[in-house]
């Protein structure tokens, strides 16, 4: 029989603002965007906080930040479109759970970097928001995945690149600031 370590979640007062501001920060980002047409817009710069608190602290507070920052984005913008539905939540968790997996303590190279961003896209982004956007919509798996197909392409490397990025700047923060 295997003894299996349970490791607790502590939530101290620190690691509590930190994931106030991954998750306001994640807000943010989320509406820098490029509309390259009706249907085909680029949000590259949302992930980066979902991934950095992933990376600092691990997968379980990187999937707290894609949660909250996914409620709060509901709230304060999309909200408009539509009732709250929580697949989109589950993608955001998903995602910062891998950039958690990946990325926690560990030295990010370029092989990693595409690693963590490449099955966020391809499973979470085009595999489950489409599904959530048949189940909500009624609107054709099949029609919509091409156009997400299209928008990922060129999201894919930018995102590599700005992991990479901010992986660098990271590591050039003093590590007396970093514990949280």
């Amino acid at each position: 029989m295997f003894l299996m370590e349970k490791k607790r979640v502590y939530l101290s007062t620190r690691k509590l603002v930190f994931l106030g501001l991954m998750a306001a920060l994640n807000v943010v980002l989320s509406r820098f965007s490029i509309q390259l047409s009706a249907e085909v817009r680029l949000s590259i710069l949302g992930f980066l906080p979902m991934a950095m608190a992933g990376m600092l602290l691990g997968p379980v507070y990187g999937a707290m930040t894609g949660v909250i920052g996914d409620v709060l984005n509901y709230l304060l913008f999309t909200h408009v479109y539509g009732p709250y539905f929580p697949g989109y939540s589950l993608t955001a968790a998903l995602s910062g759970l891998w950039y958690g997996l990946l990325l926690h303590k560990k030295e990010i190279t370029w092989l990693r970097a595409v690693a963590a961003v490449v099955p966020v896209i391809v499973l979470g982004e085009m595999l489950l928001n489409s599904v959530w956007v048949y189940m909500m919509y009624a609107k054709t798996f099949w029609v919509k995945l091409p156009m997400r197909l299209v928008t990922n392409v060129i999201e894919m490397p930018l995102k590599t690149l700005l992991l990479m990025g901010m992986a660098r700047l990271v590591r050039r923060i003093p590590r007396s600031y970093l514990k949280l």
